[in-house]
């Protein structure tokens, strides 16, 4: 009988040994799988562009919310002071972007697993005509013909590393994304949140080494 009782509990043991270090290399793949955050587009509105509004003053205004999310399940993210962004406006069938305004942000911590919106009203230099047309400038005149053809476009650029215990190096992002308006709301075509992706703009970060603009109403959430 006493034979018996200790192979039994040798197996018990065995098998609780081998359930601990599958639950333990479980973790520790999880913990060191590192995923840089993401950055969506949710929201986007040009108030200029609205057709049916009833004010006809200039309104060089976008409202944008953008959401931040820290992917990974079990690991911090640290987001590097400063952090950049910039709107701009691409005409159709150009490949060079008209740069309208840019803010910063302050570096912050995100939990695991968490996001921040970022949004408010943004003050720009002067929006894509959308006077009269064959005229090159920003909407000083009043809407009497639809916006010119073409994408407004938002990159971002930043560096973020992560809470791990002796791990200390910063990983760089540059992010950008295209957004189409709709020309007679101003707002965002689709529902349906736009993701930043990689971006190959070389000049991306001396254009935002001086932000011009702030964001107005900002809120971080």
């Amino acid at each position: 009988m006493a034979d018996d009782s200790f192979s039994i509990d040798s197996g018990n043991s065995w098998c609780n040994l081998i359930l601990v270090i599958i639950i333990f290399f479980i973790f520790f793949s999880i913990y060191k799988t590192r995923e840089l955050p993401s950055i969506h587009v949710e929201e986007f509105y040009v108030p200029t562009f609205n057709s049916t509004a009833d004010s006809t003053t200039t309104n060089n205004t976008i409202y944008i919310n953008l959401r931040l999310k820290n992917r990974n399940p079990v690991t911090g993210l640290y987001y590097d002071d400063p952090l950049y962004f910039n709107i701009s406006f691409v005409p159709k069938d150009q490949t060079k972007a008209i740069s309208l305004a840019e803010f910063g942000l302050h570096g912050f911590y995100q939990g695991n697993g968490k996001a921040k919106h970022v949004k408010g009203l943004l003050m720009t230099r002067g929006l894509p005509l959308v006077g009269s047309p064959g005229s090159n400038g920003t909407n000083n005149e009043t809407r009497s013909v639809p916006p010119p053809p073409g994408v407004f476009r938002v990159d971002f650029f930043g560096k973020v590393r992560y809470k791990l215990v002796g791990y200390h190096q910063r990983h760089p992002m540059l992010l950008a994304a295209n957004v189409v308006v709709d020309d007679k709301t101003g707002v965002k075509v689709g529902n349906k949140a736009i993701r930043l992706v990689k971006s190959g703009a070389s000049d991306l970060r001396r254009t935002m080494l001086f932000p011009g603009s702030i964001l107005f109403g900002m809120l971080l959430i």
